[in-house]
């Protein structure tokens, strides 16, 4: 996602560079200007303050593109009645790498790359973030609503084991973890006619053999194990 966002900034970083280079030209032409003493001769113009600032307007926007292509690189639209993964979960006996962890992401309506790591515990839980584009969201090549899931968590709900050795894998960050756009659009009150943020997670889920099962988020923003 946000391959569109990233052309149209590489488009208005170059007409504003372009645009920026004539105004720059005028002013140079003006300050090598010498006065011959020919009354039809006159110096040329100076630089228009008004495509100077429209210029600096397309670098910015296309800075603000290029940000915001590199921040939504994780997140993906909802699949069909707000399906957004797939989840195996095993547990294997280990006391350090109790749970083996299988996520896998749904793009639209087809499966991502198979995330596999391993928590501690006899529970987990996630976490993710969630945009809602308003403003153009078609023709910047944007979802109106987007997901990405931050991190996993795992933790002993009943008796941590008596054997266990070793440092405890409480957290597992996936797709990069936090991302600057979610913040930006959930602490900026300025911007929330283009975007805003909201988050999703579960609760400890417990288990006690291996399970698999699709995850959902409901119109509520609660997320459904299926």
């Amino acid at each position: 996602m946000g391959g569109r966002l990233f052309i149209y900034g590489i488009v208005l970083f170059i007409l504003g560079l372009i645009l920026l280079g004539f105004q720059l030209n005028s002013v140079f032409k003006r300050i090598r200007y010498r006065d011959t003493g020919d009354p039809k001769s006159r110096p040329p113009g100076g630089a228009n303050i008004y495509f100077v600032i429209l210029a600096i307007f397309f670098i910015i926007i296309a800075q603000a593109f290029f940000w915001l292509s590199s921040e939504t690189k994780f997140f993906r639209p909802f699949g069909k009645d707000g399906l957004f993964a797939a989840l195996y979960i095993a547990r294997t006996g280990d006391s350090v790498k109790s749970l083996e962890m299988r996520y896998t992401p749904v793009i639209g309506d087809s499966s991502g790359m198979e995330n596999l790591f391993f928590l501690s515990g006899d529970s987990w839980r996630l976490r993710g973030e969630v945009l809602k584009f308003k403003f153009l969201a078609d023709f910047l090549g944007l979802p109106d609503s987007c997901y990405k899931t931050v991190e996993f968590n795992g933790k002993f709900v009943g008796r941590l084991p008596p054997d266990t050795r070793g440092a405890m894998l409480h957290t597992e960050i996936i797709e990069g973890g936090e991302s600057g756009a979610f913040r930006f659009f959930r602490d900026t009150r300025f911007f929330k006619w283009f975007a805003e943020a909201d988050s999703f997670s579960t609760d400890y889920e417990r288990i006690d053999n291996s399970v698999g099962f699709y995850l959902y988020i409901g119109a509520d923003g609660v997320v459904e194990l299926r």
